[in-house]
């Protein structure tokens, strides 16, 4: 008995020094990172990406589903691109045949490679952020061909917090292409403008009617072929917005409206080129107490700045000469930099 004992004994002892040692060399080894984020990827799911293209029932490429999971989860999200080479690798387009709504999140990131997301239908908004709080939010290029905002930020719901806001976010855009295309003649290199070209819809909707939106940082490199290039609406304030190039729209940039003095202590540099459309605008004001940096390039007919009857206490650096339309009343706005070109009309 002693001799079976002991032979099992050696066995169990055995058994216990190899497993000290797989764990011990567990321990040592290489373990994945863990990873908060979920990932959209050109071929998910079947591609080993969480969601995409193949998602069973979407009808926006997987992003829906991808948004709506990272809310619930509590988790951020990657969109994935990819390197466009023309004639080896095909760009990373994403489908739209809905608009994408981004819901209520706080503390939310989204890191979006260089992909399209490109909107099908030719009425209504591409993508629709509700309300926001302390997130960051990086896109490619979003393409809509409809009358609708390429991308409209527009609070409605209330969050845990219960206010309806986007606050203390942070939004980049590679590009923003609205209906009138990325180029005059629709084809690369085609100086000749097309004039029966359309530029509809928006390219950046502020939409504070519902809701505010205040003290974010937004970042547009190019807006292009829109109806409006940005759009500030309603409770808009505090923002800081750098449009790097908003050019081919036919009114680039509108703060408020004449029906609408709200927008106010917003902070805009922009460069501007309606590169020939001849009823085309730069930028028009009728908020208060707004900051704007400008370039522009000559507009055929209409003017670099207008400024409405209620505009009030802002102030405008010129980069280059403008064509100025003041409503205002005399002497309550501020202009920095070189005189006004000849047209001026007050």
């Amino acid at each position: 008995m002693m001799k079976e004992f002991g032979i099992g004994t050696t066995a169990v002892l055995a058994g216990l020094t190899w497993f000290a040692a797989s764990a011990a060399a567990e321990e040592g080894a290489v373990k994945p990172r863990p990873s908060n984020k979920l990932i959209v990827s050109p071929n998910g799911p079947r591609d080993g990406g969480d969601f995409g293209p193949h998602t069973p029932g979407t009808k926006t490429s997987g992003l829906q589903e991808a948004f709506d999971a990272a809310k619930e989860r509590g988790m951020d999200l990657e969109i994935a691109g990819g390197n466009w080479t023309e004639g080896k690798t095909p760009a990373v387009v994403y489908n739209l045949h809905e608009t994408l709504r981004i819901p209520w999140m706080q503390n939310a990131r989204v890191d979006g490679g260089h992909a399209v997301i490109n909107y099908t239908p030719k009425t209504g908004d591409a993508v629709v952020f509700d309300s926001q709080m302390s997130g960051c939010y990086r896109f490619g290029l979003i393409v809509s061909q409809s009358d609708g905002a390429v991308v409209r930020i527009a609070p409605k719901t209330a969050g845990p917090d219960g206010f309806r806001v986007v606050t203390a976010c942070e939004f980049v855009f590679n590009a923003l292409v609205g209906g009138g295309g990325a180029w005059p003649g629709g084809e690369p290199h085609n100086s000749q403008l097309d004039r029966s070209r359309r530029w509809i819809g928006a390219g950046l909707w502020l939409d504070g009617s519902q809701g505010s939106i205040d003290a974010n940082k937004i970042t547009v490199i190019e807006t292009v072929g829109c109806g409006s290039g940005l759009r500030l609406s309603g409770a808009v304030t505090r923002n800081t917005i750098e449009e790097v190039n908003i050019h081919l729209c036919q009114d680039h940039i509108q703060v408020g409206s004449a029906d609408d003095a709200t927008p106010a202590d917003n902070r805009i540099s922009a460069f501007l080129d309606c590169q020939g459309i001849e009823s085309a605008t730069g930028a028009s004001v009728f908020g208060s107490r707004n900051l704007l940096t400008m370039s522009t390039r000559p507009f055929p007919r209409g003017a670099d700045l207008t400024l409405g009857e209620k505009a009030v206490g802002n102030v405008v650096l010129f980069q280059s000469p403008y064509r100025l339309i003041d409503r205002s009343p005399a002497g309550s706005n501020f202009f920095v930099g070189v005189p006004p070109a000849s047209g001026t009309v007050r």
